[in-house]
């Protein structure tokens, strides 16, 4: 798992991490394909969460853990559509 050191905003390979954390490598498809978005990152701000992800839902409608949950249809659109520089607009 990396994580970010917060003191420092730099990346650390330690297992197991102490701080909340997703576990991106899973058995379901739930996220074989992630998009970062800016939030809160690059340079991380205490108290605002460490990131939000789109990734696949994993069913219409149910809820995420913080991060945006669209279909798998969707979220292949949205990312061949990606470019250096495109924005997002989550709203």
């Amino acid at each position: 798992m990396i994580a970010r050191e917060q003191e420092h905003g730099r990346y650390l390979a330690n297992k197991p991490y102490s701080g909340r954390h997703e576990r991106l490598m899973r058995a379901d498809p739930l996220y074989d394909l992630i998009i970062l978005t800016n939030w809160n990152w690059p340079y991380a701000v205490k108290g605002r969460g460490s990131a939000i992800f789109l990734h696949q839902w994993r069913r219409p409608h149910y809820p995420t853990e913080g991060c945006i949950g669209v279909s798998r249809t969707d979220l292949r659109r949205i990312a061949k559509g990606l470019r250096f520089g495109t924005k997002l607009v989550i709203a």
